[in-house]
């Protein structure tokens, strides 16, 4: 991030803001605020406390883009430790096709790039249009960043040439699906998700449990709290 001039004015103008559209977002959440707890809060200060004009625009990227769409779930770029709970859950020593819903601009999609294999290639799929533009900055010939929406996988993927992933991962709040939506994106996954493969989601509420019991044989629960917001980590085996 690039280094930039912060007062002590301007640091308390940043936190007022931020205070304001947090508050706008825990109201708009199912107050998210009941499972945040110190760890989370100190992630919070530190991204106030830095004084860099990058940081901040990383954060109100995310809160603009959150509040004016409700398919972004995140109130700022994905912690570290969320970070690797999700690329442990992955597990990408093998995969050679890895998809991922809901991109953002790419703050996972570096880190999957980074333990995926050179052969590897990585669909990233955002909606979002700020940002993707970032994500398009990315230069990895093993990525594709695609502007469109994941419900609409099977025929982006048929574009490319794929017919199946080893990996899907999703930051996609299924919770704003409609139910009908969210089984038919759950079935066109694991239909193109090779046998043996898994789709790995991080998510701000459990909702997601029985209906990948309905689609996977198995599925696996875990919750990350030192990320805002805290979000559990779901990894499903087909």
């Amino acid at each position: 991030m690039n280094q930039g001039k912060s007062s002590r004015k301007g640091d308390k103008d940043v936190g007022d803001r931020l205070g304001e559209l947090v508050t706008e977002f825990l109201d708009k959440r199912r107050r998210v605020s009941d499972i945040l707890n110190k760890d989370v809060e100190e992630l919070l200060k530190e991204a106030l406390s830095r004084g860099r004009k990058g940081a901040e625009e990383d954060v109100f990227l995310y809160l603009r883009a959150m509040l004016g769409d409700l398919a972004v779930a995140s109130v700022q770029p994905s912690s570290k430790f969320l970070v690797r709970r999700v690329i442990k859950a992955m597990d990408l020593r093998t995969a050679r096709v890895v998809v991922e819903y809901g991109a953002a601009d790419g703050v996972i999609t570096r880190h999957i790039l980074d333990a995926m294999s050179p052969e590897a290639k990585l669909v990233a799929i955002e909606r979002n249009a700020e940002l993707c533009g970032r994500l398009e900055r990315l230069r990895d010939g093993r990525l594709v960043p695609v502007y469109g929406d994941v419900r609409r996988l099977d025929g982006i993927l048929r574009g490319l040439g794929l017919t199946q992933a080893d990996v899907i991962v999703s930051g996609v709040p299924f919770s704003l699906f409609r139910p009908r939506a969210r089984h038919e994106l759950l079935s066109r996954t694991t239909e193109l998700l090779r046998p043996g493969g898994r789709f790995v989601a991080y998510q701000m509420t459990t909702h997601l449990i029985p209906l990948l019991s309905d689609y996977f044989s198995r599925v696996e629960t875990e919750f990350e709290v030192r990320n805002i917001p805290p979000l559990f980590v779901f990894k499903a085996f087909k």
